[in-house]
């Protein structure tokens, strides 16, 4: 006789609930008890030589995690495309149209408050997805008086609990080892690399560089921005992901309670 238990539902067990794996009547259910939802906003970008180029999603999708561990509720897929930023000529870095992720950002909202969400988290790792956010949200909200709407990267979604930000420097880094010490190689920040680390074999113009930001493959804080990401520690990161996580499960347990 076929199984009528899910082939995930193991795997799901004591995690986070994601919304990909629920069945139709589970997502009801999660809307009736705790209708909260929360969106990974990333980004594929290269962070230096020591980080994954997804950092900006991973980061947010396990800030997102540890918060929803505290409220319930589920976790949408992390958005992997948009664009804006200053790592557009590097090589592994996957920019697509910022409009084309506006479209995006703005249905998913409208459509998961149409099913009945009332609280949703939209955490960006990227940090110009707050363009689109500060652009398209507030309407939104102004529309669904009665939907929590909680938006930002980790700098400022906390309102006054403010996380210092950066690229790929001592912060982000920071974060990682704290997050997925297992995708960090501190070591892989070494002098010496040619220019086989750009697209076409050279940097892009000086005139269209990021202010800030390392274009020296041979430095080993390439791609950087920010203070020196050999100075990054794991305590940093968890001790300050702890207060942003703290700080969002209060005011989404609270809203609820209300």
């Amino acid at each position: 006789m076929p199984s009528t238990q899910s082939p995930s539902a193991g795997r799901r067990e004591g995690r986070v609930r994601r919304y990909e794996e629920l069945r139709p009547d589970e997502l009801a259910e999660i809307v009736r008890t705790r209708p909260i939802a929360f969106w990974p906003l990333g980004l594929l970008e290269h962070h230096g030589w020591h980080l994954p180029v997804g950092l900006d999603g991973l980061k947010a999708e396990q800030i997102c995690i540890q918060v929803a561990e505290r409220t319930g509720g589920l976790l949408l897929p992390t958005m992997w495309w948009g664009g804006g930023g200053g790592h557009g000529g590097f090589m592994w870095t996957l920019y697509q149209s910022e409009e084309a992720a506006e479209q995006i950002l703005v249905e998913t909202v409208r459509q998961m408050i149409r099913f009945g969400f009332r609280i949703l988290v939209l955490l960006a790792g990227h940090y110009p997805w707050r363009r689109i956010l500060d652009k398209r949200l507030p309407a939104l909200r102004q529309t669904h008086p009665d939907v929590l709407l909680l938006w930002g990267t980790e700098v400022e979604i906390g309102g006054a609990v403010r996380l210092p930000g950066d690229h790929a420097a001592r912060e982000e880094t920071s974060y990682g080892l704290a997050l997925f010490p297992q995708w960090v190689d501190l070591d892989a920040m070494r002098p010496g690399r040619d220019a086989s680390a750009w697209p076409e074999g050279r940097p892009p113009p000086a005139a269209t560089q990021h202010p800030g930001v390392c274009f020296d493959p041979a430095d080993p804080l390439f791609a950087q921005m920010g203070e020196d990401a050999r100075t990054a520690t794991a305590e940093r990161g968890r001790e300050a992901i702890a207060r942003l996580v703290t700080h969002l499960a209060e005011t989404i347990n609270a809203h609820l309670e209300s």
